[in-house]
């Protein structure tokens, strides 16, 4: 599309000639949107999330196998290492890390309940590094530690306490070729729970250094004056590092953001555009179903929750090895993961159905792991893709 440039006539033909230019430029604009939107998105359709399995290219995924042993697990983060060959997963219950291969048989236990070194009160995030360093956040503790991945054991090296400005929390650290970075979430205002999170430049200790980019924080509904909680269906920010690039969406676009950790370049990229996600009278049913448990306990949620007019489109978000993926806010409850899968190199976009209910979704190597949780406990699942 051309934009009409402001010059001086030199004749009446000439000015003639630019006043078709500047309607002509008018009217494209008026009928395709402006440049800065078509260099966003392009020449791409507008989908409905409710509708992908009819509209998109569908990669067929096959349940392969369980994580084991499962029986003592309380999984809630899982983390490939080692290019997919290994997956680390924590404890909640035991507070124990766990090291399996890529088919899910157990190799190595570190950590446990305690104060010491190599030991955990709240280990609730794990990042490893180039090197197959584990990294092991005690977010509750304010404390990191490192593991390193020797002969398929994880070998406890090192405890950093890290300090933070009052009112942050760190919740995600990176180790990268290009330095240490951070997520942190920082309260707003107290008395409303608002909140923003902050990604930051850290030192070798996991110190806050310097400022780099601010993330919208989670919608959040009142439990009481001065109790918040992050809104069961109100818009999120999720983030993922995949090489030298930070990603960040929020819960109800399909715009994904990028941030460069060794440039400071910032870029949009929308490789499908989805409407929004409207109420209506059989997700509102649903949404109240999923939402049983908590209206219950605290009734003046019930009024939040039915003022609700859009619902999420997503409810997870990952980039590995140049691939993102976008898990589908599953409001129905129902037996199945939904899964769009962008290839950044081509853009190509599929459709991806898993016949589990997963969370804390992962992939590696061509597989695809989640937390699956059941009558009997909660378990690793590992899922196959045909290509």
């Amino acid at each position: 599309m051309k934009k009409a440039r402001n010059t001086q006539s030199f004749g009446h033909k000439f000015h003639e000639f630019c006043l078709i230019v500047l309607t002509s430029t008018v009217l494209l604009s008026c009928s395709g949107g402006d440049e800065e939107s078509q260099n966003m998105s392009g020449s791409i359709p507008l989908y409905s999330v409710d509708s992908l399995a009819s509209v998109l290219p569908e990669l067929a995924a096959e349940p392969e196998g369980i994580f084991e042993p499962s029986g003592y697990m309380s999984p809630y983060f899982l983390e490939p290492l080692a290019d997919g060959k290994y997956v680390a997963a924590n404890d909640r219950l035991e507070q124990m890390i766990h090291l399996f291969d890529e088919m899910g048989t157990h190799l190595a236990s570190a950590g446990g309940e305690g104060r010491g070194p190599g030991e955990f009160m709240g280990a609730m995030n794990l990042h490893a590094d180039r090197n197959n360093d584990l990294y092991v956040l005690d977010i509750p503790h304010h404390k990191i530690t490192r593991f390193n991945l020797r002969d398929e054991e994880l070998i406890y090296d090192t405890t950093y306490s890290v300090n933070q400005e009052p009112g942050s929390l760190l919740l995600n650290i990176y180790v990268t070729q290009w330095g240490n970075f951070g997520v942190f979430r920082t309260i707003v205002d107290y008395s409303s729970g608002e909140e923003v999170y902050y990604l930051y430049k850290l030192d070798e200790a996991f110190n806050q250094v310097e400022r780099l980019l601010e993330l919208p924080g989670n919608e959040k509904m009142s439990l009481s004056e001065w109790s918040h909680i992050d809104h069961l269906v109100g818009q999120k920010t999720f983030w993922d590092l995949d090489g030298e690039w930070f990603y960040h969406i929020t819960s109800h676009n399909s715009v994904i953001n990028r941030y460069n950790l060794q440039t400071g370049e910032t870029f949009a990229d929308r490789f499908l555009d989805l409407s929004e996600r409207e109420i209506t009278p059989e997700k509102r049913g649903h949404l109240m179903e999923f939402s049983s448990n908590m209206t219950r306990r605290f009734p003046d949620l019930k009024k939040t929750m039915e003022a609700v007019t859009v619902l999420p489109l997503f409810e997870e978000f990952l980039v590995y090895d140049e691939t993102i993926y976008l898990v589908v806010f599953n409001v129905s409850g129902s037996d199945r993961t939904e899964i769009i899968r962008i290839n950044e190199a081509t853009g190509e976009v599929y459709y991806i159905q898993i016949p589990l209910r997963l969370w804390r979704v992962q992939t590696g190597n061509g597989l695809i792991y989640g937390i699956e949780t059941t009558d009997d406990g909660p378990s690793i699942r590992i899922v196959n893709l045909a290509e």
